[in-house]
């Protein structure tokens, strides 16, 4: 959830409400809010927008949205795994 942490703090610094990132991403706002939360993945161009919005370099958002993805998929292949 580092992504989902760092989209939220960089909003409220911002003043931003999750209604208007939302209409900046052509999302609706539970769906933004799911991002925010983790609960749900931005896709990449979301991510590219998003670094724009909030002045934060591409690369550290990308970075964070694939550690997120990386663990993701290892939290859920060790379920998989374990007896």
């Amino acid at each position: 959830m580092l992504f989902a942490q760092r989209i939220k703090s960089a909003r409220e610094e911002s003043g931003l409400l999750q209604r208007q990132l939302a209409s900046m991403l052509d999302i609706d706002i539970p769906m933004y809010s799911r991002i925010e939360r983790g609960d749900r993945q931005a896709k990449r161009e979301q991510v590219i927008l998003l670094s724009r919005i909030f002045h934060i370099e591409q690369d550290e958002l990308l970075s964070l949205w694939v550690a997120d993805k990386v663990y993701t998929v290892t939290v859920s292949y060790t379920h998989l795994t374990l007896p």
